[in-house]
């Protein structure tokens, strides 16, 4: 029988956990449901077929027989005919991990546990022949999840800096299973293998840096290796999605909740005349259909982002992505034409530095709209990106609002064509093999967007405030999917390294002869030079030192 999603992660945590520590696993997860894309659709192109579905997973520890949640993380999951994309769009900490009273040393069970949980949804969101991105925006921020976190003394918050180099770690992690993506020359190998022997790349974005700034936030070890053999560039994967070549920049540029690159391509969309994204037969060389008038290229586009928002909000900011490219795309990485050597080229380019601005207005938490207004009356969830007509689309295609489908219905309804079927049949074959035996049952989109909003309507300020919201997150959710009892129990197996045996006050250290090797010896000491054990020599019975006549002090003019 095949091994749950619950049940699988439940095995990895209890043998990555240290031995005898214990905690609680909390998994929600929506229904997949037809989405407005995430992409902006090229002129002449329909939006493409999307569908949406969304992870979370609490981790609650027991304190005094009662259950106090320490963290949680989010991941948003898109899934078109080409791409997987896995956006990690909150995670947050409440800072009461402290009372596990873990000895010094141990490794992070928050590390740990957020690293598996993201492996395991990109080792069953990997399908043959597509593409996979696992995204996310790092910015440092006191709360995310939990309010009234941040009140705990005991929470600990990382910088800018540090947050950037954390979420790289736990990205590379995601990335190690897999070899450096380059390019090849074989082709036409069997897919049903791709997942298992697919590349990688990870791919890191901080503006107001330069690429050489931008290493300093890699892994360790990436630092010390040169740009052509490094799994991280200091770039974007854009242009590198497998989308058309010669498309406008605005394609190119997935649009997330809480984003700030997507608010900032909102804005710039306002340049764009009404009629666009229509591409005419001879349109004017200073207007081409879909390209905006300011941004003409992505690198003008990330340098223009380091004035914006919580760019420039005197912290550093980190867009970091890592991509795994199915074996079969390894020979051809990019559908554009634009290979790893070119931006490589990019990553080795001195760009100058931008300064960031002392006065800026910061404005987070903003609501992000899934379009923009100029662009409502193309942007329809439910058709794939075919060309349409030059002609003015018709009524009927310019439907603003399309119900989102339940799964039970997404293979009911008679789809577009045989590419609609496959995505839909993909996506609820994955949610039903993470389903067999699993702990928890998926929830309608509105159901789980309350138990969302509820989680942050709580207060975590305290111990006892902490108690009462977890036990209320838990009951109202227990409810919610119609069971008795939610959670599984994760008890750590890992065994510790052995520690240095101590000696004890009264005994002898033992002593390690030393021995230095032939570049290492050591200098004879020159006759007459007067070490420390001569002075001692020179002392009297009495214990007064007495300096020989070559150290004698002379007394000075006055």
């Amino acid at each position: 029988m095949a091994v749950s999603f619950d049940g699988a992660l439940q095995e990895r945590l209890s043998a990555a956990l240290p031995q005898g520590l214990r905690f609680t696993i909390h998994h929600l997860f929506s229904e997949p449901t037809a989405c407005p894309p995430i992409f902006s659709p090229a002129p002449d192109y329909g939006p493409e077929e999307t569908i949406c579905e969304s992870q979370f997973l609490s981790v609650s520890i027991d304190v005094n027989g009662s259950r106090v949640q320490a963290f949680a993380i989010e991941v948003l999951i898109y899934t078109t005919e080409s791409l997987t994309t896995l956006f990690v769009s909150k995670a947050d900490s409440t800072g009461y991990l402290h009372l596990l009273k873990l000895p010094t040393g141990t490794p992070s069970p928050l590390k740990t546990t957020i690293s598996i949980f993201l492996k395991l949804l990109v080792e069953r969101k990997c399908s043959p022949g597509v593409r996979l991105v696992l995204s996310l925006f790092a910015r440092a921020q006191d709360q995310y999840l939990f309010p009234g976190s941040i009140e705990n003394s005991e929470k600990h918050v990382l910088d800018d800096r540090g947050l950037i180099k954390w979420w790289c770690q736990i990205v590379d992690g995601v990335l190690q299973a897999y070899p450096i993506e380059k390019a090849s020359a074989n082709s036409g190998r069997d897919q049903s293998f791709e997942c298992d022997r697919a590349a990688s790349r990870g791919f890191l974005r901080v503006p107001g840096c330069d690429a050489h700034e931008t290493r300093a936030f890699f892994p360790d070890y990436a630092k010390r290796q040169s740009s052509s053999t490094s799994r991280w560039i200091a770039s974007d994967p854009l242009r590198a999605l497998g989308k058309p070549p010669g498309i406008p920049e605005r394609c190119l540029i997935p649009r997330f909740p809480d984003d700030p690159k997507a608010r900032f391509v909102i804005d710039l969309d306002d340049e764009l005349p009404e009629n666009s994204l229509l591409v005419t037969e001879s349109p004017p060389k200073s207007q081409l259909p879909g390209k905006w008038r300011s941004v003409k290229s992505l690198e003008q586009f990330w340098d223009m982002m380091a004035f914006r928002q919580e760019c420039a909000a005197g912290r550093l900011v980190g867009f970091i992505w890592g991509v795994i490219t199915p074996l079969g795309l390894v020979d051809r990485p990019f559908d554009t034409g634009i290979e790893y050597d070119q931006l490589l080229e990019v990553d080795r380019m001195e760009e100058p530095f931008l300064p960031t601005p002392l006065d800026s207005q910061v404005l987070a938490g903003l609501p992000i709209p899934s379009q923009s207004n100029l662009r409502s009356s193309i942007s329809q969830p439910g058709l794939l990106p075919s060309p349409l007509p030059s002609s003015q689309p018709k009524e009927s295609d310019l439907q603003l609002d399309i119900p989102r489908s339940s799964p039970a219905e997404m293979l009911s309804v008679q789809p577009v064509n045989a590419v609609v079927h496959d995505i839909r049949t993909r996506v609820m074959q994955e949610s039903t093999s993470s389903l067999i035996a699993s702990s928890s049952l998926p929830l309608p989109e509105p159901t789980y967007n309350r138990m969302v909003s509820l989680l942050q309507q709580l207060d975590y300020a305290n111990l006892t405030l902490a108690t009462e919201s977890t036990l209320r997150w838990l009951t109202k959710a227990t409810a919610e999917m119609g069971l008795d009892d939610w959670g599984l129990a994760v008890i750590g197996r890992k065994e510790s390294l052995p520690s240095v045996p101590m000696v004890a006050a009264n005994e002898a250290a033992p002593v390690i002869p030393v021995t230095l090797s032939s570049g290492l010896l050591r200098k004879k000491k020159r006759s007459g030079t007067v070490t420390n054990g001569d002075a001692e020599e020179g002392k009297r019975n009495d214990g007064v030192p007495v300096l020989s006549a070559h150290l004698v002090r002379k007394k000075l003019k006055v």
